[in-house]
């Protein structure tokens, strides 16, 4: 993860106790060689996931009734990769309760594909996302949104499920910031609207791209 900050910060006037939502962080995604191998090792540890009983009650904590309905909604596997994305952001000192409802439930859209009635299972999630990244613009002309075109309309929801996930965290309660980081828990160059909410949003992007 690459950080850059603010001159202040970077010639001392800010001092030691400086807070750290004066300072801009800028993820840069990993090369397409190592997003493959982390993708790949989300597969492997899908289909091999489980999540125990305690770790609910986590969830349970840290989200509003609504949108713990709406995790246990997800499929195992996606559940297990949230609560690593939160578990990866915990390690390492990131405690802030809207960046972690944001990491649980941040592919919370993709769900919406139950509507053409597919389950995006580790078998069929980890193909479109290398498609995605080895064609982009083809991903693109083959989504359609109409839950009766099948897997075009899966694959919309693959490309769209931040903002039907960010639509669906603003109806079950969660904070404005909450959705915004869902929003655009994808975007290469977002436009956030502070720094602390790039700050955040970086944050959680290397933890969802190592998890």
């Amino acid at each position: 993860m690459s950080i850059e900050l603010d001159s202040a910060t970077i010639t001392g006037r800010l001092g030691s106790a400086a807070s750290p939502e004066r300072a801009v962080l800028r993820f840069h995604k990993p090369s397409l060689p190592l997003r493959i191998f982390f993708r790949v090792r989300q597969f492997v540890r899908g289909v091999v996931a489980h999540v125990e009983p305690a770790e609910m009650l986590t969830v349970a904590d840290l989200l509003p009734k609504p949108a713990l309905v709406r995790f246990c909604q997800m499929p195992l596997d996606a559940q297990r990769h949230s609560l690593n994305v939160l578990y990866a952001l915990q390690k390492d000192g990131h405690n802030h309760p809207d960046l972690a409802a944001a990491a649980l439930l941040h592919d919370v859209g993709k769900v919406a594909s139950e509507a053409a009635g597919v389950h995006l299972n580790p078998w069929l999630r980890t193909p479109l996302v290398l498609a995605a990244a080895l064609a982009p613009e083809r991903i693109q002309r083959w989504a359609m949104d109409d839950p009766q075109a099948g897997w075009r309309y899966v694959i919309h929801v693959h490309l769209a499920h931040p903002h039907i996930g960010a639509a669906w965290a603003a109806e079950d309660g969660c904070s404005p910031l909450t959705c915004w980081l869902i929003e655009h828990h994808q975007d290469e160059q977002p436009n956030p609207p502070d720094a602390r909410s790039a700050r955040l949003l970086s944050l959680l992007q290397w933890a969802d791209s190592r998890n």
